[in-house]
């Protein structure tokens, strides 16, 4: 999975699909996937995972790269993919403390310390 991570965020980011100004993108079609689904589910989800993480990595970059997903299974169900946490930029740990800390401290002012 590595790989294909790897490889497809290569093409998606900096492959020559999408250099000419009226480049369109790069779509993926994936057919019967019920059957890869039901073979290894688990790989199935992490290559939903995989496409849906590269397809916003080049959105970044202002190129598309689009999955179609084709099933014959109406039923078929996945969880959530290119789900992405919510989290702190890593320039700003150092101050979460002192926030959170005087925040449960004093009371005076919930945005941060205050300045004498």
């Amino acid at each position: 999975m590595d790989a294909l991570n790897d490889c497809l965020g290569d093409v998606a980011c900096y492959g020559g699909y999408d250099d000419a100004p009226e480049g369109a993108g790069l779509v993926l079609v994936l057919t019967d996937y019920d059957r890869f689904a039901t073979a290894c589910p688990r790989a199935a989800q992490i290559v939903l995972d995989i496409i849906a993480d590269q397809a916003r990595e080049a959105a970044v970059l202002r190129r598309r790269l689009i999955c179609l997903v084709q099933s014959n299974d109406p039923q078929i169900r996945f969880e959530p993919v290119g789900a992405m946490p919510v989290m702190w930029n890593s320039d700003e740990w150092a101050d979460v403390d002192s926030i959170m800390l005087h925040i449960r401290g004093s009371g005076d002012d919930v945005l941060g310390p205050t300045v004498p």
